[in-house]
C-alpha cells in the first residue's frame, strides 16, 4: 500500500488524463482515466459525490486528443505496469458521451496486456455506436438505481431527452453480445428506491 500511495503522489499531480492507482474491492489496483471534461454527463444524480451536473448533455463527441491520453497510459505503464490490474474509464462525468472512447480502448489493448473496465451509468447504451465501442473492454459495470420511470427521474435526474425504456432495452442488447464481464451496480437511497417492491424488480432486469 505504501508503494502504490507514492505513486498516486507522483502521477496526480504531473498527469492530467490519468489518476492512480486506487485500490478497488472490485478490480484491485485500479489506474483511472478521466477521459471527458467535469461534470459532463447525462444525468444529474441526487446523490453524486460531485455535486450538480454542469454541462448536461447527450450529445457525443471526441473531447481530448487521444494519442495525448494513450501517451500517458502508456508512460505510466512502462514504469509501473506490475503495480496496475486494470485500466479504469471513470471519469468526473458519463465516460460513454466520450465518442473517441473506441479508440482509447483499442489502442491501449493493442500496446499492453492489461485489462480495461468501463463504469458507466449506460444512459447512452441504447446507440448501437456506443454498444460498438464498449465491445472490446473486458469489465463493464452499468448503473441500474431503478427500473421505475418515476423514480429514475427522481433519483437520477437524467437529460430530457433520455427514455428509461431504451436504456434498458440497450443493456438487454448489449448483454446479447458482449464477451467480457457485464455487472450492475444499485446505488440505495433511503425512501426513494428502498421499497421491497424497488428491490425486486430491479433484480428483475438481471434474470
Amino acid at each position: 500500500m505504501l508503494r502504490l500511495q507514492l505513486i498516486w503522489v507522483i502521477y496526480t499531480s504531473t498527469q492530467r488524463f490519468i489518476f492512480g492507482p486506487i485500490y478497488s474491492r472490485r478490480l484491485g489496483r485500479s489506474l483511472g482515466v478521466n477521459n471527458v471534461p467535469y461534470k459532463t454527463c447525462s444525468y444529474n444524480c441526487i446523490y453524486c459525490q460531485l455535486g450538480k451536473t454542469t454541462n448536461y448533455t447527450v450529445t457525443r463527441r471526441c473531447f481530448y486528443d487521444v494519442e495525448n491520453i494513450l501517451r500517458e497510459i502508456s508512460e505510466f505503464l512502462s514504469k509501473f505496469r506490475e503495480n496496475i490490474d486494470y485500466i479504469t474509464l471513470v471519469p468526473d462525468g458519463e465516460p460513454t458521451l466520450d465518442a473517441c472512447i473506441g479508440r482509447i480502448i483499442e489502442g491501449v489493448k493493442r500496446k499492453h496486456s492489461v485489462k480495461i473496465t468501463v463504469l458507466t451509468n449506460a444512459s447512452l447504451l441504447s446507440l448501437s455506436d456506443v454498444r460498438v465501442d464498449l465491445a472490446e473492454a473486458d469489465y463493464l459495470s452499468v448503473k441500474v438505481d431503478t427500473v421505475n420511470e418515476e423514480t429514475w427521474r427522481k433519483l437520477n435526474r437524467p437529460h430530457p431527452l433520455l427514455k428509461l425504456s431504451e436504456i434498458l432495452e440497450g443493456i438487454v442488447e448489449f448483454s446479447k453480445s458482449y464477451k467480457g464481464l457485464l455487472t450492475s451496480e444499485t446505488m440505495l437511497v433511503h425512501n426513494v428506491n428502498t421499497s421491497l417492491k424497488h428491490y425486486e424488480d430491479t433484480a428483475q432486469l438481471s434474470t
